[in-house]
C-alpha cells in the first residue's frame, strides 16, 4: 500500500468518525424527565427545562403515549396535562428524535401590517403592531384584538377597532384598545393616552416570529418615543401561546425596558399599564353591570382599585354561560406583588409604578432607569369558563408562580 492510498483510507475512517458523531449529536440520547407537582395540584401547566445538550428536536413519552414538545430557546417545552398534589410524572425524552405532534399546532402568520395567531387551526388572536387610525382616534401603539377564549368567545371590548358596535357597549376612553403595553409617564411623556401630545411606540423588528406543536413565540425590538417621535426607551417584548385544550387560553408576556437612549423616569401616575386590558361589556360591574372584579385577597369592584394583590379576575354572563381572564403578577417583578388600576366600569391592568397615586402615604413610586441598564416584567392572561372560583384562578396562578418542579435523571 503506498503512501497515498493509506492516506487516503485515514482520510475516510476520521470521516466516518465525524459523520457518526454529528449522527449521534443529532439524535442524541434516550432521557428520563421527572416532573414533580409540589403541595399543589395541577392542570394545563405550560413547562419548560433546559435541555441536556445541543438536540434541535426531541420525542417525548409519557408511558405509551407520545406528548407533544417543542425545542425552542435551548429548552424542552411541552404541556403538563394533569398531575395531583404530592404525585411525580416521569417521562422517557428521544433526544435528536422527530415528533409525531403537529408543527404547526400553533401558527403565528404574519401579514402587512398584523399577526395572526390559530391554535389547533382555530382563531386566537391578532396582533396590530402599526399604528393605524381607527374610527375617529389615531392609535399610537401596538395591540392586541381580538382576543378569543374559551369557546372563541371574545375577551375584550371591541370598539374602537370595530366601529359599528351595539349600543350597550360604552365608547369612552379610545385609547383602550384590546390588550395592550403602555404607561402614561416616561421620560415625561405621556405614552399612554391617544391624545395629539401623547407619545408612540413604534415597531422596529421581529426578531422571533415561530410557531410549533406546544407554543408560538413572538418576540418585538420596539421604539418608545416622544409626540414628535424622538426615541427615549427601547423594548423587547416577547409574548407566548400556547397549545391547550379549546376550554383555556394563555398568554405569557416578558417586557424588557432599555435605557438605550440615556436614563428614563417612569413617573408616579395612576395612566398605566404598563400590562393594561379593556374588558368586554358584560364583565363590567358598574352601573348596573352583572360582571365581577375580583383580587386575590377577595376585595371586589372598587375596592380593590391601588390595592396590592398578586392576581385580579374579570368576569361576566356572555349568551347563557360565563366567562373571564385573570392577569397575573410574577414573584421577581418590581414592587410585587402590584398595585391594579383595575376598575369596575372596564379597565384592568397591572401599575407597578403608580404609589402615591393610588395610596396618599404610599411614597412616591417614581422609578429612574439608569443609561444602559434594563428592567424585565413578567405577566400571565389566564381565560377561563366561569367566574374565579370555577375557573380555579389562584390554583392557575400557583402553576405560574410556583410551577412544578423538572429535571432529568
Amino acid at each position: 500500500m503506498d503512501l497515498t492510498h493509506f492516506r487516503w483510507i485515514v482520510s475516510l475512517g476520521i470521516l466516518a468518525a465525524v459523520a457518526f458523531t454529528l449522527s449521534a449529536a443529532a439524535h442524541g440520547a434516550t432521557k428520563t424527565l421527572v416532573v414533580e407537582a409540589g403541595k399543589y395540584t395541577r392542570a394545563n401547566v405550560p413547562m419548560s427545562v433546559s435541555m441536556p445538550d445541543a438536540a434541535t428536536a426531541a420525542k417525548m413519552m409519557d408511558g405509551s403515549k407520545e406528548v407533544p414538545c417543542q425545542v425552542a430557546d435551548g429548552k424542552l417545552w411541552w404541556v403538563l396535562d394533569a398531575l395531583p398534589a404530592g404525585a411525580a410524572k416521569t417521562y422517557t425524552v428521544d433526544l435528536g428524535a422527530d415528533s409525531g405532534a403537529d408543527a404547526k399546532a400553533v401558527d403565528l402568520k404574519e401579514t402587512k401590517d398584523a399577526v395572526e395567531v390559530t391554535i389547533n387551526s382555530k382563531p386566537f388572536t391578532t396582533y396590530h403592531f402599526t399604528t393605524p387610525k381607527l374610527t375617529t382616534t389615531q392609535i399610537h401603539r401596538p395591540y392586541f384584538f381580538p382576543v378569543l377564549g374559551p369557546d372563541g368567545v371574545e375577551m375584550t371590548r371591541a370598539w374602537p377597532m370595530v366601529a359599528d358596535v351595539p349600543a350597550s357597549i360604552v365608547k369612552d376612553h379610545p385609547h383602550h384598545t384590546g390588550l395592550w403595553i403602555a404607561f402614561g409617564e416616561v421620560g415625561g411623556v405621556d405614552n399612554w393616552s391617544a391624545s395629539d401630545k401623547a407619545g408612540w411606540q413604534i415597531h422596529k423588528s421581529f426578531d422571533t416570529l415561530a410557531g410549533g406543536p406546544v407554543m408560538g413565540t413572538l418576540r418585538e425590538t420596539l421604539d418608545w418615543t416622544a409626540a414628535d417621535k424622538t426615541p427615549n426607551l427601547a423594548e423587547v417584548r416577547t409574548v407566548r401561546f400556547y397549545r391547550l385544550p379549546a376550554s383555556v387560553r394563555i398568554m405569557d408576556f416578558e417586557v424588557v425596558f432599555r435605557a438605550a437612549y440615556g436614563k428614563v423616569e417612569f413617573g408616579d401616575t395612576k395612566e398605566g399599564g404598563p400590562m393594561a386590558s379593556r374588558m368586554r361589556q358584560e364583565f363590567v360591574s358598574e352601573k348596573g353591570g352583572t360582571g365581577r372584579l375580583v383580587n386575590a385577597q377577595g376585595l371586589v369592584g372598587a375596592a380593590l382599585w391601588g390595592k396590592k394583590s398578586e392576581w385580579v379576575d374579570c368576569s361576566g354572563p356572555v349568551d347563557g354561560k360565563t366567562f373571564g381572564y385573570a392577569i397575573f403578577d410574577t414573584p421577581g417583578n418590581f414592587r410585587y406583588p402590584t398595585r391594579w388600576h383595575s376598575r369596575p366600569y372596564g379597565l384592568h391592568t397591572a401599575n407597578s409604578f403608580g404609589q402615591a397615586a393610588f395610596e396618599k402615604n404610599a411614597g412616591k413610586g417614581d422609578y429612574v432607569l439608569e443609561a444602559g441598564k434594563d428592567l424585565t416584567f413578567r405577566w400571565r392572561f389566564y381565560f377561563h369558563p366561569g367566574d374565579e372560583k370555577d375557573g380555579q384562578v389562584a390554583a392557575r396562578y400557583a402553576d405560574y408562580a410556583e410551577p412544578p418542579k423538572a429535571q432529568w435523571k
